[in-house]
């Protein structure tokens, strides 16, 4: 789908796949989620007039290498997102994204084979999945009762577990950068 287009590599992607849970965040259920209702959400969160590219800064993105080319805004491929092309030392790099997104029931219903977790409070929806040899993941943070914060990333040979704990701080920057409703 769309998010293959924002990273690097070029493999196609689709949201279908096991998901696995973050890394230190209980998921909801030990089988395969299937949550119905509203989402939990600590404290209702904005993201009118917000810029997707200041959701995230290098410091944030630090931890896993520096930028290999500027943050870019890519609403061709997804409406009010940013690509991140990270140094961390593979030849692609390594490819984050952070959107405002959609309605978290919306993507929890098109992934119906992520997990839920609940990250500062609020319903994450996480799903990773391989294609080719690289590992995409996304997570979507549920701010208030009609938009959400996606984080992707994408790293030939990622590891889920890996990737998911490394962008649980990257969802709490995004979610703490937001203005409350």
């Amino acid at each position: 789908m769309a998010l293959a287009l924002l990273f690097s590599a070029g493999c196609s992607y689709s949201i279908n796949g096991d998901a696995l849970p973050q890394a230190g965040v209980t998921p909801e259920t030990t089988a395969p989620a299937e949550p119905t209702g509203a989402p939990k959400i600590a404290k209702a969160r904005t993201v009118v007039g917000v810029e997707p590219c200041s959701l995230l800064t290098a410091a944030d993105l630090k931890p896993i290498g520096p930028y290999k080319k500027d943050p870019a805004r890519k609403d061709d491929v997804i409406q009010e997102s940013c690509q991140y092309v990270l140094d961390d030392g593979s030849q692609p790099g390594r490819t984050v994204v952070v959107a405002l997104y959609q309605k978290y029931e919306q993507v929890r219903t098109r992934q119906s084979k992520g997990r839920e977790v609940v990250v500062e409070g609020h319903s994450t929806w996480t799903l990773c999945e391989l294609s080719g040899g690289e590992m995409a993941c996304t997570a979507t943070l549920a701010v208030n009762a009609n938009r959400s914060v996606l984080v992707a990333m994408a790293q030939a040979g990622g590891v889920p577990e890996q990737m998911l704990a490394e962008m649980q701080p990257l969802l709490k920057a995004a979610l703490n950068r937001l203005p409350v409703a």
